[in-house]
């Protein structure tokens, strides 16, 4: 067994003496590095790795970071306008906690008879200079095609799709 199967086994036994140092070596090995770029830096700290891993449940996805200063893993669902935050000072309890979170939203929901939001729809209103949305327009006119479909294919371009 390597030592990523053995920092993994050790993990998921929610061990409480499982130290910062071999969460940082496990999911370096799992493709993971730490994220020092704005809210992250300094006692929060965030693990990222290019597809940008989330936790998932329900179609809903969880954000994931850890405050160092607290002990605690934490997130809140995004991709929708409610709040929901979840909190675990373990990975399992992390994971436990957003599932909860999600099933008490839909439970919410469905006792006050509320529609769920749903994430991602495919839709968001975008909002930009005056002058910005001229020149996207005039640019989407002169290849003939929608201001929708060029908003689509710059973010296509960014994220790499």
């Amino acid at each position: 067994m390597g030592r990523q199967e053995k920092l993994l086994k050790k993990l998921l036994s929610q061990p409480k003496d499982f130290t910062f140092s071999e969460l940082t070596v496990l999911l370096g090995r799992m493709g993971y590095s730490l994220s020092s770029v704005g809210k992250t830096s300094g006692s929060r700290i965030r693990f990222e790795n290019e597809e940008g891993d989330y936790i998932h449940y329900k179609d809903y996805v969880g954000s994931v970071e850890f405050s160092e200063e607290d002990a605690v893993f934490h997130g809140k669902v995004i991709g929708i306008k409610s709040l929901l935050s979840f909190e675990g000072d373990s990975v399992s309890a992390l994971i436990e906690d957003f599932r909860s979170a999600v099933d008490e939203y839909l439970e919410f929901c469905a006792e006050k008879g509320k529609t769920p939001e749903r994430p991602f729809k495919g839709s968001f209103n975008v909002r930009v200079e005056a002058d910005l949305h001229r020149k996207a327009a005039m640019a989407a006119a002169a290849r003939g095609i929608s201001l929708n479909m060029l908003v689509e294919d710059a973010i296509k371009q960014a994220v790499g799709s």
